[in-house]
């Protein structure tokens, strides 16, 4: 076909809607496309206007979307964020080898000058899954705030990560990939995850970060409101120093309710962009027991680890966790190698619950934004030798 012959070829058909929609063309497009590709093109052609109409508020569209390959071999239920997105899944339902790209994050933030000198900022965050049944959602709601930002420093309101949560994931450079230390091996708490009251994302919140000072000092406090008849508001302040070859942070947390439900950490990362060493311990006063369900309250019809933490006279203590790791950089490459424990708890619901886990893993970067990476992870628990481990392969892009 000659350049002329293809010109006007091409022409026929863009004048010709009806033929692109009756004609061979549509036909194969519409067999190739699956259902996660048109969502995620539904959600973006919904989002657009809020950029183009974004007047003068500077506007950022932010996110990721990863993948994974992975190889788990359980002896316990090896159920973890990556696993399945079904919370009521069990590992037997499970294959132990499977491609998953559904723990992909969208989040659109914003900031504008007033005439007053102050900044109003907001927020709203989704996690995007592709439901594997009716039940599902395909959207699940993170950070959603307002806020004022000035010299003085940032105040917020909503649903907000926690100081606790956001130093933690600060230190991991996989924080929400299948090798997180927060996930399969439970190398960080659980209250790095989840939403609600006592949770990593505390609801109902208001929150203030001062400006960080010349010398590197920042401090945070932020207070949950408690919607219940008691209004027991959960609360927490920590105190972050960070200079170019060290970095360190303390924050306690307190949810409010009578008994023991406190958990307080200190945490620090040293060294340059080539090689680095990390690590944090977290001291459990009950807050942490009942986050990962190891609480005596708990039962067959009760789950501390999930939903609001309403939870009184928790007795539960002494599940420490704590995890060190160290990163290596060469060219586009990075090595990395993280070991932690969780300790028993004392006057859990079962004797010997802790376990020791590690992660070793690489990574290659092909720029700022997309990355691929493999790893092993094993868990080994204290009750019974159980042993979990899991070979992984993925790819993230973040945006």
């Amino acid at each position: 076909m000659t350049k002329d012959k293809l010109v006007e070829k091409m022409s026929y058909l863009l004048i010709q809607p009806d033929r692109l929609r009756t004609g061979i063309i549509r036909r194969k497009l519409m067999k190739n496309l699956n259902m996660r590709i048109l969502r995620w093109l539904i959600f973006f052609a919904f989002m657009s206007p809020l950029v183009v109409n974004a007047a003068d508020w500077q506007i950022d569209i932010n996110g990721a979307m990863r993948i994974s390959y992975n190889m788990d071999e359980c002896e316990s239920s090896c159920l973890d964020l990556w696993r399945s997105t079904d919370p009521d899944a069990t590992y037997d339902e499970e294959s132990n080898t499977y491609l998953t790209g559904d723990i992909s994050q969208f989040s659109i933030s914003g900031v504008r000058t007033m005439v007053i000198g102050l900044k109003a900022v907001f927020k709203t965050e989704w996690r995007i899954d592709v439901p594997e049944s009716e039940d599902e959602n395909i959207f699940t709601s993170y950070e959603q705030y307002i806020g004022l930002h000035g010299e003085w420093g940032l105040l917020r309101a909503g649903t907000i990560e926690t100081p606790y949560m956001q130093t933690g994931l600060m230190l991991d450079p996989f924080y929400s990939d299948a090798l997180a230390t927060r996930f399969f091996v439970d190398i960080q708490s659980a209250l790095h995850d989840t939403s609600g009251k006592g949770r990593g994302r505390s609801t109902n919140t208001l929150r203030y970060d001062s400006a960080v000072s010349s010398n590197g000092l920042g401090v945070q406090l932020f207070t949950a409101i408690d919607n219940s008849s008691d209004n027991d508001n959960s609360y927490g302040a920590g105190l972050t120093y960070i200079s170019a070859a060290l970095s360190m942070f303390v924050q306690y947390y307190d949810n409010g309710e009578s008994g023991d439900d406190e958990a307080y950490k200190v945490g620090w990362k040293m060294g340059s962009e080539n090689f680095s060493i990390f690590g944090q311990y977290e001291f459990d006063q009950g807050l942490i027991s009942l986050s990962e369900n190891l609480s005596s309250l708990s039962t067959e019809d009760v789950n501390t680890a999930n939903g609001d933490n309403t939870y009184e006279h928790n007795q539960t203590t002494g599940a420490d966790v704590w995890y060190l790791g160290v990163a290596y950089n060469f060219g586009q490459f990075m090595l990395i190698y993280e070991y932690g424990k969780r300790k028993d708890s004392v006057d859990g619901r079962e004797k010997d619950d802790g376990h020791t886990g590690w992660i070793l893993g690489i990574s290659l970067h092909l720029d700022d934004y997309f990355y691929f990476y493999a790893g092993y992870l094993k868990k080994e628990f204290n009750d019974d030798n159980d042993k979990d481990t899991r070979y992984t392969v993925g790819a993230t892009l973040t945006f």
